[in-house]
């Protein structure tokens, strides 16, 4: 028997996904559409819906979204560095973390294009890509790839969203507030507390500075205030 509500549910978490995928792309390679943030908005509540509504707003002024995706993601410096080692605590080796994620997307079919592997576009488009199978196998009557593939988008939430994107987060907003980036981090902060709400993981951040940071401690505490213990 097909379990409809699950298909639904997979379904609705693969586009919001996807979503924050292509917020944080370049503009040119379809850079969240105000179709996609307006369709989530219709199924979001809360502080999730008001992001939502606010990066909907700033969208429009696509004019704007290429200099400021160059400023931010560019490589040039004062930008945020959108890859998840280098968030990495010193004490950690970010080799291994770049291992593990190439073993997901082998393990579920897929390879990095035109990114490394822990970059954000790319770990956001494997969970979707991970709901998307879920929400599949469900359809298809299929519980233990849907298992599969359900198991597989939780570790990769605890062991790597849930644990570096708070942060990316709030880097983005102190770098551009006001713009579209800052409202699409407001996005990805917000979806990251519902998220682990659901899945009953701890949303923080890694202990070691990121570029640009200097010798000043970061204090998890006052700069994610989404992160928070079970």
């Amino acid at each position: 028997m097909i379990d409809d509500a699950a298909v639904r549910i997979a379904l609705e978490r693969a586009h919001a996904l996807r979503t924050l995928a292509r917020a944080f792309a370049p503009p040119g390679d379809g850079g969240a559409p105000d179709a996609d943030l307006a369709a989530w908005a219709r199924r979001a509540e809360g502080p999730l819906r008001r992001s939502l509504g606010e990066a909907r707003r700033l969208a429009a002024c696509a004019d704007a979204l290429h200099d400021q995706h160059e400023r931010l993601f560019g490589g040039r410096g004062g930008g945020v560095p959108a890859r998840e080692t280098s968030y990495a605590d010193a004490r950690r080796i970010a080799p291994t973390d770049l291992a593990d994620l190439a073993g997901f997307l082998e393990a579920f079919g897929v390879a990095a294009v035109g990114a490394p592997p822990d970059h954000v576009g790319i770990e956001l488009e494997l969970a979707s890509l991970l709901a998307l199978k879920e929400a599949y196998a469900h359809a298809e009557g299929w519980p233990e790839r849907a298992e599969r593939a359900r198991h597989g988008y939780e570790q990769l939430f605890a062991a790597h969203l849930a644990r570096w994107l708070p942060r990316f987060a709030a880097r983005v907003r102190d770098a551009a507030p006001g713009s579209f980036y800052a409202a699409a981090a407001d996005v990805l902060s917000a979806w990251l507390e519902q998220e682990s709400d659901r899945l009953g993981v701890a949303v923080g951040c890694e202990a070691g500075p990121a570029p640009g940071d200097d010798d000043e401690p970061f204090d998890c505490a006052v700069s994610c205030p989404q992160a928070h213990a079970r």
